[in-house]
């Protein structure tokens, strides 16, 4: 009995010596990389402070960069206590990944027009201290030659939350200057002005850091804080709008009565040219028949011999072509 409990004691000694002396298995481990991605491999080790991987500039992150779509991560073995069995293996490098794919976002007052169902208008004051939201369409991307840069200047944070916290403060930053130059009877003739001055800004800003911002412009246009502001500019709209198509239908009833007017003078033209052509007609017509009569009455006197006719027409007979009128003393 006690020689089977020793050789137990014995058996299950040696099976932990042995568990002991052969340590974890080394599992080889990868990463893999999206078509909308670019990564960088890090050194975890090395010359680097405490052991740890820092972006130290833009330089060597791009030097750093990888173009494969399946990278195998170097281990080494990392030892735990005193025994040849107890360690571990960790990873000599960092594989950090930066997304590309572009974020679209619309931050605006309504349920159901917003990126969110919260209301995420960008909020502004006029030069005269009225408050207001104005809504704001944008997208932004990293272009894969710009994936470096992004990843120096925003280390750890994604495009979302790039675009959602340093993009939409730097644009709520231009729109209150903007719009807070400005009276608020003016912000809405302004507002595609400002705008266009943002998105310009925001442009410009961004792409030093890696990031482009595609485009950017009003969205839901501008709704006013207090309820009592936006009935009276709708009330001024409606009552500008009547006055405006009373002056539309004004100037059409002039242009209406000069299209008259004309028509009746163009026609009073026309009808003066039509009597004047029958009366020219009418004359050309007598002086053709003066025309004929004179050359018949030339033939006939050319013709004549100075006989006497034995036939006498009595006078004023048309035969005679006028030749028995009687001649004028004169």
């Amino acid at each position: 009995m006690c020689r089977t409990m020793f050789r137990c004691v014995f058996v299950s000694l040696a099976v932990s010596v042995l568990a002991g002396c052969i340590g974890p298995y080394k599992v080889e481990k990868f990463e893999e990389i999206g078509p909308n991605e670019t990564a960088f491999v890090i050194p975890m080790e090395g010359e680097t402070k405490g052991g740890q991987a820092t972006l130290k500039s833009v330089e060597f992150l791009e030097s750093n960069k990888v173009v494969a779509k399946r990278i195998t991560i170097p281990q080494r073995q990392h030892d735990l206590g005193r025994t040849a069995g107890d360690y571990e293996w960790i990873p000599t490098v960092r594989v950090i990944k930066v997304d590309r794919t572009p974020v679209t976002r619309e931050w605006t007052k309504g349920h159901e027009s917003g990126t969110s169902s919260k209301n995420e208008a960008i909020g502004v004051e006029s030069l005269d201290s009225i408050n207001f939201r104005a809504g704001v369409n944008i997208t932004c991307s990293i272009h894969e030659p710009d994936a470096a840069k992004f990843l120096y200047y925003f280390a750890g944070k994604s495009l979302p939350d790039v675009v959602d916290s340093n993009v939409r403060g730097y644009v709520q930053t231009i729109l209150s200057r903007e719009f807070g130059i400005v009276m608020l009877t003016e912000c809405p003739k302004k507002k595609t002005e400002v705008f266009k001055t943002a998105f310009e800004e925001a442009k410009t800003f961004f792409a030093e850091k890696g990031l482009t911002v595609e485009y950017m412009g009003s969205s839901e246009g501008l709704l006013y804080d207090n309820p009592q502001i936006q009935e009276a500019i709708n009330k001024k709209f409606l009552a500008e709008n009547d006055i405006e198509v009373a002056r539309q239908e004004k100037l059409a009833q002039v242009e209406r009565n000069m299209m008259a007017i004309e028509k009746a003078k163009a026609e009073a033209e026309a009808a003066q040219a039509l009597i004047e052509a029958r009366e020219a007609l009418t004359l050309k017509t007598e002086l053709e028949v003066k025309r004929v009569t004179a050359e018949a009455m030339k033939t006939a006197a050319e013709r004549w011999n100075g006989s006497v006719p034995s036939n006498i027409l009595p006078q004023g007979s048309n035969l005679l072509f006028g030749l028995d009128a009687p001649r004028s003393t004169k």
